[in-house]
């Protein structure tokens, strides 16, 4: 009962941090190391007193299973999304809780010396990891219609992938949603945190008892009669004498149940009026996340596989037509695993926080929460590695490469995502100065990892959704003959619900691109005109 007595109390504090995790699963072993540290810290000082407090190892013992699993596997388990929080989550608040434990033994000035130099040299999560940690399990639980019983059982549509949540994890949750105003997802993961809870040995105990009178308040709070009203039988079940005083709350409970009461938080902040997350087109996009909206038969009967000739005598292109109009096809085995790897090994140390274009077309950048990745540019000159992904798209394209932006290699974090929008640049785009190259005429995604779960391309009005193929190149126009802007090509980067997703990013101008793509005299764009303004 040790953390269930203290974790009332919580209180969220930032902590020291070097640099941003969240949004990228190549630093989570980072703080995995952290941890293993600070462990051995715990350890040390338990042995030093040598009267084991039978709550505090058994803290210890959990933690120390946690490892043990993760070492058959720490690739797969850190990129799992409920290990990633359940991780942040015991650094950004478990680990302030033990040293609370011990701040009144006489034989805890080493432990405490100790711990305070680890958060100088050390890697902790910031307050903003945690909260996107706990926002990347809502976006998953949404986008794939997860059950909450589910994921917190470690299971990912329908597979196990690692351990469960405790209750006291899924109470953080539910509490920090709470303190973001995402009633809707409160209500179900402080439900699911008083079912575990009532599950332990300890669950029927007063302090047990006491603590799910406390969630009651939450329920009512936010008008979730339903769900107070079940806790509020559960405990006069097991103290019905002790705890008469909920009898009263009860007949309320049940009257304003029968009356239909829709008071309370939960319909106080219903989303705004186009609130862009309650619209049809980011409802499309998470059907084609989830599989659910796909071409019809009769839209992919003309698509083809077939092999194209390299203009500079590498093996011919393995090509699949996925759409025809407009056309995307994807290149199968274009890069080798090795140059994958070391692509993937050359951006760890270089990158940061992923950033867009503004949308008033002020040509300035920012990161945004419709983007958690983390990525990193480099020149194509940099190495072989990176020459020959630029050799590949101008040898299959016919492309002008010295017209392209530098590659981008971004890793997906915990949840990782992007939400839909288009690579071109809208017709209010301020181009920086001596930028004289032109809209975005073509993309191309090298996929440098396969992801589980999640993570796939999707296009929601195509629909099409396409699974990342490690050493794959995914290729289209962005822009119609014309030059004018093709509002089909809008598409997005599905939350990853299993793995680690690395690509690299290829964005090719416009300029000295006519040789390849003559521009038409004409206008032909209307086809795509009733994509601009889908909503």
């Amino acid at each position: 009962m040790f953390v269930a007595k203290c974790v009332l109390f919580f209180v969220l504090q930032i902590l020291t941090c070097h640099g941003e995790f969240f949004s990228s699963t190549s630093g989570l072993e980072k703080l995995f190391e952290t941890e293993v540290v600070l462990l051995a810290e715990l350890q040390q000082y338990v042995n030093e007193i040598n009267q084991h407090a039978e709550a505090l190892q058994s803290e210890i013992d959990a933690i120390r299973l946690e490892h043990l699993n993760a070492a058959e596997g720490i690739d797969d388990y850190l990129n799992n999304p409920v290990n990633a929080f359940r991780l942040i989550k015991r650094l950004h608040s478990d680990w302030e809780t033990f040293e609370g434990s011990v701040t009144t033994d006489s034989s805890r000035s080493n432990y405490l010396e100790a711990m305070a130099r680890h958060k100088e040299n050390l890697s902790y999560p910031s307050q903003d990891d945690f909260v996107g940690s706990a926002i990347a399990l809502t976006r998953l639980q949404q986008t794939y219609q997860l059950d909450v019983a589910e994921l917190a059982s470690g299971i990912l549509n329908g597979v196990k992938y690692g351990t469960a949540m405790s209750w006291q994890d899924c109470f953080v949750l539910g509490q920090h949603l709470y303190a973001l105003r995402d009633y809707n997802h409160t209500v179900p993961w402080l439900q699911q945190s008083m079912q575990l809870l009532g599950e332990q040995s300890y669950g029927t105990e007063s302090a047990s008892l006491d603590f799910m009178e406390a969630v009651v308040d939450y329920h009512r709070e936010m008008g979730a009669h339903e769900s107070a009203l079940t806790l509020v039988n559960h405990v006069l079940s097991i103290e019905p004498e002790q705890r008469s005083h909920l009898l009263e709350a009860r007949q309320h409970l049940e009257e304003l149940i029968t009356d239909g009461d829709k008071n309370g938080l939960l319909h106080m902040t219903a989303r705004r009026p186009g609130d862009y997350h309650e619209s049809r087109e980011f409802r499309m996009y998470e059907q084609v996340c989830r599989g659910e909206l796909a071409p019809l038969p009769s839209e992919q009967r003309n698509l083809r596989c077939r092999l194209r000739k390299s203009r500079f005598g590498y093996a011919p292109f393995k090509l699949e037509e996925l759409h025809l109009d407009p056309p995307v096809v994807q290149l199968h085995n274009v890069i080798s695993s090795k140059d994958s790897e070391f692509l993937q090994k050359t951006a760890r140390p270089r990158i940061k926080r992923s950033t867009v274009y503004s949308l008033s077309g002020s040509g300035a950048s920012t990161a945004a929460a419709f983007r958690t990745s983390q990525g990193a540019s480099f020149n194509y000159s940099r190495n072989a590695a990176t020459k020959l992904l630029s050799q590949h798209v101008g040898d299959f394209s016919g492309l002008q490469m010295d017209y392209a932006e530098d590659l981008q290699v971004a890793n997906y974090g915990i949840g990782g995502h992007y939400e839909p929008h288009w690579d071109s640049f809208p017709e209010n785009h301020i181009y920086q100065e001596g930028d004289i190259n032109g809209n975005r005429i073509a993309t191309g995604i090298y996929y440098l990892s396969d992801v589980e779960a999640g993570g796939g391309t999707a296009f929601p009005f195509l629909p099409l959704l396409v699974t990342p193929e490690r050493g794959s190149l995914l290729f289209w126009y962005n822009l119609h003959p014309s030059g004018d802007q093709d509002f089909r090509t809008k598409h997005a980067a599905c939350p990853v619900l299993q793995g680690s997703k690395w690509i690299a990013n290829v964005w090719v101008r416009e300029r000295h691109q006519d040789q390849v793509r003559p521009c038409d005299l004409q206008q032909n764009h209307e086809i795509s005109l009733h994509y601009r303004d889908f909503n």
